[in-house]
């Protein structure tokens, strides 16, 4: 994935919420108060992604950021 960031969707409509730049230094700079990324339990789209990044669901509490995930390792 590329430097563009992500847009954050709502879940059910798929309308854009937010927009996030990605980590910093390989850390999340939008955690929020319980630890959480702030993508955490949204689908994202990544600018110019790969089709198995597209609408990717980022689980409910999930201190990782997705731009980090590799998802050849997951088998993806």
């Amino acid at each position: 994935m590329d430097d563009d960031g992500i847009d954050i969707l709502d879940d059910h409509t798929w309308e854009v919420v937010d927009h996030c730049d990605g980590p910093i230094a390989g850390v999340c700079s939008r955690r929020r108060s319980d630890g959480a990324v702030a993508c955490a339990g949204y689908r994202i789209r990544p600018a110019d992604a790969a089709p198995e990044y597209m609408l990717l669901q980022v689980p409910s509490g999930s201190p990782h950021c997705p731009l980090a995930w590799n998802l050849e390792a997951m088998g993806m």
